[in-house]
């Protein structure tokens, strides 16, 4: 299957979790809407090349998943970043943005969930249990306070930053999370991956 119908398939595996009628459907008309129709895709699409290019045997729908969960947190970033108390802007993708299609509240909700949907379809992905810890930290580090994509957004408060650390923070990471993820998933069959095979990836993902 080509990798964009496997990341599409894999991204609508994950928003299958919100099809409880636990989910509000507003909720879930905003969760869809932040995911579909997606952009490049290119996050995701760096994750499963990098674990290719290292050869990983693992379950390839597990791959998939691992790189769904990457495009979630993206989006997530998206629809927070399109919001009034930041970019406050109406489109994204040709279309309304997230909070302008289903307001604001749910926007917000939207978002959130995305990040923490992200991180339910790596724990429930058939990996080592050695490895899913591993690929957890690794995306958390990409969209945290201490430079990933929740520091870049809170780089735009403040008086003084440097452009690199700004575009390291807010772009990079997660593309570094992306690559990193990819070359953990190469590891997965001995639930170990070579530390410096992650770093180097992790440093391309990053550039």
């Amino acid at each position: 299957m080509q990798t964009s119908k496997r990341i599409e398939a894999a991204l609508e595996r994950a928003l299958r979790h919100c099809d409880s009628p636990a989910t509000p459907p507003g909720l879930r008309a905003a969760l869809r809407h932040a995911v579909f129709p997606g952009g490049a895709r290119l996050r995701p699409t760096l994750c499963l090349s990098v674990a290719a290019a290292c050869d990983a045997t693992t379950d390839p729908l597990a791959q998939a998943d691992v790189a769904a969960a990457i495009e979630l947190l993206h989006c997530a970033s998206l629809v927070h970043d399109d919001l009034p108390c930041f970019d406050d802007a109406a489109l994204r993708r040709g279309r309304p943005s997230v909070h302008v299609s289903h307001g604001e509240e749910l926007a917000l909700l939207a978002g959130d969930g995305l990040i923490v949907l992200a991180f339910e379809v790596v724990a429930s992905a058939r990996l080592s249990p050695v490895l899913v810890p591993r690929l957890v930290r690794c995306l958390a580090r990409g969209v945290g306070a201490s430079g990933g994509l929740v520091a870049g957004q809170a780089w735009e408060s403040e008086r003084n930053v440097g452009l690199r650390t700004y575009h390291k923070a807010k772009t990079g990471a997660l593309f570094e999370a992306g690559a990193r993820a990819g070359a953990l998933l190469a590891g997965a069959e001995a639930g170990l991956a070579d530390p410096g095979l992650v770093d180097s990836w992790g440093e391309f993902g990053a550039r």
